[in-house]
């Protein structure tokens, strides 16, 4: 899949990566995430929204989208971030 890298400074020296993907997101994909080590959080899925997280970075963003926003768990998650997209990019 197509993915663009947005990074959107935000609050107290943070940032936020947004992505824009080549395809609408969809529940589809919600097991290649939970199996590669995120965490989905129900009841957001329930209600329209993808919520993932692991132990570096929380993914979020709606259904039906193309845009995922992303936020660091750590001070230090670009390898987290990095793993991220090469895993969207296998997607089809």
């Amino acid at each position: 899949m197509k993915v663009e890298k947005f990074k959107i400074k935000a609050c107290c020296g943070t940032f936020t990566v947004n992505f824009k993907i080549g395809a609408p997101l969809s529940k589809d994909f919600l097991p290649s995430f939970v199996g590669s080590g995120f965490t989905e959080a129900k009841h957001f899925t329930k209600a329209g929204i993808m919520y993932i997280e692991n132990e570096g970075i929380i993914v979020t963003g709606s259904f039906g989208s193309d845009f995922l926003q992303i936020k660091c768990r750590k001070g230090d998650c670009d390898k987290f971030i990095n793993s991220f997209e090469e895993l969207l990019k296998q997607l089809e």
